[in-house]
Parts: C-alpha cells; structure tokens; sequence
C-alpha cells in the first residue's frame, strides 16, 4: 500500500533544505522524497515504523553511489559522504530541535 504521512510536505521541506546543504560541501546531488517514489517499495522499514511510534521526522539516507559500487563504498568515498551527510543531519536536527512535537 502506498500511503504518505500527514506531515508529507513539512518532511519534503526539511529534506529539501537538508539535501542543499549537503550539496554544498563537495556538489553531491541527492533526491529526496517516500521512498517508494524515489527508490523502490520498502514497506515495513525502518522509517514507517518510526513514524507510527509518533517520530515526526523519520527519513532514510542512501549512499553517495549512483551504481557503481552499491553499499560497498570504495574507502576514499567514506569520509566525504560522512562530511556532506553530516551538514544534511544539522538541518534536520536543527528543524527537529527548533519545532518538537
């Protein structure tokens, strides 16, 4: 089933604004969205669980890799996506800590 937390838009702002800061480090290009509209379908997964336990700001990072290497990221990538993730996780956290439930 397909269905999208009521919050939809609120999410897709944050991660927006996430994803930008991201691209600022080293010009990674991230989308964002369910992930059943930008990866593939995924019931069951971490991120709905944590939203049906009433966690406002539930989300799912992949890795930089666009095909290439898969979850196997070569250990010269491991640090820059570590860097650039972290600016995504400041705004989320910063969105998270400025508007609680």
């Amino acid at each position: 089933m397909n269905k999208y937390p009521n919050n939809l838009f609120l999410q897709h702002s944050v991660a927006q604004k996430a994803i930008t800061d991201l691209a600022s480090l080293y010009g990674t290009r991230y989308q964002y969205g369910s992930i059943i509209d930008v990866i593939y379908q995924a019931s069951g997964n971490t991120v709905d669980w944590t939203y049906e336990q009433g966690i406002k700001y539930s989300y799912t990072f992949e890795l930089r890799d666009t095909g290439a290497y898969g979850f196997l990221l070569p250990a010269k990538q491991i640090i820059p996506t570590a860097e650039e993730t972290w600016l995504a996780l400041m705004v989320i956290m910063d969105h998270t800590y400025k508007n609680p439930y």
